[in-house]
């Protein structure tokens, strides 16, 4: 069996990344506008993020600046835009977990939870795997990178919720 090159990885990164920005996009609208929708008590969007206009143009940046960093990656040996890459794809990892606890809250579908669970989190651990093995980055880098993308998602949250806060109160 032929294995992917480093390269090709790091393309597929990016193909996962569009893929399920791209169901979130198409799928976010109407999820938001549901009126019995129990998951927007618990889940932290900002306000902005509420209208269509404004998460369509948050998903867009969150796909296109990775991509850039991807392409950088590809066109590059340095270790560091390596890592960045791998941080891409154990934020898109780490964030199927966050879809799965989503569902469960909603007690269904979510944007963005069939490619979270079908694509990102097999793919993740592949990608991990693979850079473990082939010694892109050792075990415990990868560890690290993992553990920054649990944090940026604990960040993320705790802002959404301080963000809800401040408007209750306004």
């Amino acid at each position: 069996m032929h294995s992917l090159s480093r390269n090709a990885v790091l393309a597929l990164i990016g193909l996962t990344l569009v893929l399920h920005t791209t169901e979130e996009y198409l799928r976010f609208p109407a999820f938001l506008l549901s009126r019995d929708n129990p998951l927007l008590a618990w889940l932290p969007l900002p306000g902005l993020l509420h209208k269509s206009q404004e998460l369509h143009v948050a998903l867009v940046l969150a796909t296109v600046l990775p991509l850039l960093v991807i392409a950088w990656a590809i066109g590059s040996r340095r270790k560091a835009l390596l890592v960045a890459v791998l941080l891409v794809e154990s934020v898109l990892s780490v964030n199927g977990f966050g879809h799965i606890l989503a569902s469960l809250v909603q007690g269904g579908y979510v944007p963005g939870l069939i490619t979270a669970v079908l694509i990102n989190l097999p793919f993740g651990v592949y990608v991990f795997q693979k850079a473990i093995k082939e010694q892109w980055i050792r075990t415990g880098e990868a560890w690290q990178v993992i553990g920054v993308a649990v944090l940026l998602h604990v960040a993320w949250l705790i802002s959404g919720f301080w963000m809800l806060r401040g408007a209750a109160f306004r």
